[in-house]
């Protein structure tokens, strides 16, 4: 059985816009996952990084996937590590950063997962490209929809960029 999950990719170094259809394209040969959906890119600022730092460019994933969270996780980290990526700490400008954000229902906290994502409701840059794949989406642990926590104001945080790259299911 498979579960529908969210993937949120973000790049903020070099050709933000290729090292993400670099990790699209790589997505697509993970084992059990099965793209459905994705979203447009989204441009916004490198939040609680240098002020220099250049503006992220993200993008979300839905998919189905017949394996576990943490199997999804060594996947993306495999392809994080052969787009360039190194380190994994949180202030660092990256060429590509995979995060699960949901994955299904479940609720999963480890030293090395927490699903659902733990920023995730405090991250516009996160919520306006899963809600553009699923508008009704709802939070595993507070049972509500992902749009109830996104306000107007964290709407204006987040531009489109491009919409064309968009694959609705």
């Amino acid at each position: 059985m498979s579960e529908t999950v969210f993937i949120l990719a973000g790049s903020n170094m070099g050709d933000r816009e290729k090292n993400l259809a670099d990790a699209l394209a790589k997505l697509e040969f993970i084992e059990g996952l099965e793209i459905v959906a994705t979203s447009a890119i989204y441009l916004s600022e490198a939040d609680g990084m240098d002020s220099a730092a250049p503006s992220f460019m993200n993008q979300a994933v839905m998919a189905d996937y017949r394996f576990t969270a943490g199997e999804l996780l060594n996947a993306l980290e495999l392809i994080e590590k052969k787009l360039g990526r190194t380190g994994k700490g949180q202030q660092l400008p990256r060429t590509i950063d995979l995060d699960i954000l949901l994955f299904g229902q479940q609720v999963i906290e480890s030293e090395r997962l927490s699903i659902p994502h733990r920023e995730l409701l405090n991250r516009p840059f996160a919520m306006a490209p899963i809600l553009q794949i699923d508008p009704k989406v709802t939070h595993p642990v507070t049972k509500r929809p992902v749009s109830d926590f996104l306000s107007d104001e964290d709407r204006n945080k987040v531009m489109l960029y491009k919409d064309h790259v968009a694959r609705q299911p």
